[in-house]
């Protein structure tokens, strides 16, 4: 797939079907996420590939019902973290670089996924909530939640209406 039709074809996936995804592709989008640009290349990345049914209660808990069911759903919960020793004023930056290259890949080999925060600096609960359920030292950070698995067809996904390319560009 392109990269302009996989961006502008990838779409949040919050139902999935109960099917396994191989050691195979999580390696393939793992392996997206570490090619992200971060600042300095300080590659501060650290992936928790969460399956364990009673982690996932946890996490659902802390986010609320907005976000149980797909992470409840989700064959696997990708946590982007963060080293902030490695990159002391950039990393939730990093993060999301990171968490881009591994939507667009789950989307490129036919899985489906959501982007859930994990890091909101309003919300230090949130944060220190995320790091005890994940067994998380102090300098690593959870910024993302990706559930993801094999999309359920049965799920309706509207189509995104987007600003204008006019609305949105300056010239100077």
């Amino acid at each position: 797939m392109e990269t302009i039709a996989c961006i502008k074809a990838r779409r949040s996936r919050r139902k999935f079907l109960d099917k396994e995804i191989s050691d195979e592709l999580l390696e393939k989008i793992i392996d997206a996420g570490r090619y992200a640009p971060s600042s300095m290349n300080s590659q501060p990345w650290e992936f928790i590939l969460v399956k364990d049914s009673e982690i996932k209660k946890k996490l659902a808990e802390l986010k609320g019902k907005d976000n149980e069911e797909c992470l409840l759903g989700a064959k696997i919960i990708i946590v982007i973290c963060v080293d902030t020793e490695k990159s002391a004023t950039r990393w939730v930056e990093d993060g999301v670089c990171a968490a881009m290259n591994i939507l667009l890949t789950i989307h490129e080999l036919g899985l489906g996924a959501v982007y859930v925060t994990g890091y909101n600096n309003k919300e230090p609960k949130m944060k220190d909530g995320l790091k005890k359920a994940l067994n998380l030292p102090e300098k690593i950070i959870p910024v993302v939640l990706i559930p993801l698995g094999y999309p359920d067809p049965n799920e309706k996904i509207e189509e995104r209406e987007l600003r204008g390319i006019k609305e949105i560009t300056r010239k100077l």
